[in-house]
């Protein structure tokens, strides 16, 4: 739907261009010529089946148009997860996620060019991103891109290669894409969500974690959780006292792993040691990615 609505709005940007002349839009068919092979002196057109005539697809228009580059990246990367998911059935995490980023940015740009080009004020349609899935960082950073079927990887990579080639830049009007965070924030506005941690406001809505929540929050894997996350993203790993050396030093750095007691009601009960995904970047200094 993003496609076809970036296709329209070029194409209404270079008819208003124009004066509102179809024929800009039409494909040329420079196969047809005079009997004496000379070329008609009015150019003309191709038609399809119905008799109608072909218009330029979306990358042409974009190109008649001279798009800033990063808006022309971000619409074709939009179109090649379009042609992907045309022509092949995706079931990715890890695609889910550059799907929203990406339309995330495309969105934003296509409502700023409407008021740009055609001084539409948008706003009054209130366009609300319900993102796909609200994922916790941890639940991303355990998949690997190499377990990804081959048409994944290979569309992934090109994300990727895109993204570095134009990172991510709050100072400029288009992006390749954006990321979207989901969290609590302090806010003045009377109009706001008002939410309460245990709290005296009688009309919020009630939000408690409990110790035992926060803690799984933060560290969700024990270490057979996390050797079983190694085992799949490293080529040398082994267990040997390479890795037991690394897991020691990281294991003394409070945001990569914490301990509790077993049974938290006794505090003389056995303790054991439980870890934050974020060590997986850490090992990554220490081991070779597969």
């Amino acid at each position: 739907m993003m496609v076809n609505a970036w296709e329209l709005l070029l194409k209404a940007k270079i008819l208003h261009d124009n004066n509102n002349k179809l024929k800009s839009l039409y494909v040329e068919d420079k196969s047809q010529k005079k009997a004496n092979g000379e070329p008609y002196a009015h150019p003309k057109y191709k038609k399809n089946r119905a008799d109608n005539y072909f218009t330029i697809d979306i990358n042409k228009s974009a190109n008649i148009l001279s798009l800033d580059t990063r808006l022309l990246a971000n619409i074709e990367l939009l179109t090649e997860i379009r042609d992907n998911a045309i022509h092949f059935y995706n079931s990715s995490k890890l695609l889910e996620k550059k799907v929203l980023e990406v339309g995330t940015a495309s969105l934003k740009s296509w409502v700023e060019m409407v008021t740009n080009w055609f001084n539409e004020d948008l706003s009054r349609y209130n366009f609300y991103l319900m993102p796909i899935s609200f994922f916790h960082p941890y639940e991303l950073e355990s998949f690997s891109i190499n377990n990804e079927a081959k048409q994944h990887q290979n569309l992934l990579r090109y994300i990727e290669s895109k993204e570095e080639e134009y990172p991510s830049d709050p100072d400029k009007e288009h992006n390749i894409s954006l990321k979207l965070q989901t969290k609590f924030v302090k806010s003045s506005d009377p109009l706001g969500l008002s939410v309460r941690y245990d709290g005296t406001d009688p009309k919020a809505i009630a939000f408690r974690q409990s110790a035992e929540q926060v803690f799984a929050g933060k560290y969700p894997w024990s270490f057979e959780d996390l050797l079983e996350k190694l085992k799949g993203r490293y080529t040398d790993l082994k267990q040997n006292s390479k890795l037991w050396e690394a897991k020691k030093m990281l294991e003394a750095n409070e945001d990569l792993c914490g301990e509790r007691y077993l049974d938290h009601r006794k505090r003389g009960s056995t303790k054991k040691k439980f870890y934050s995904p974020s060590i997986l970047k850490e090992f990554d200094k220490h081991f070779t990615r597969c």
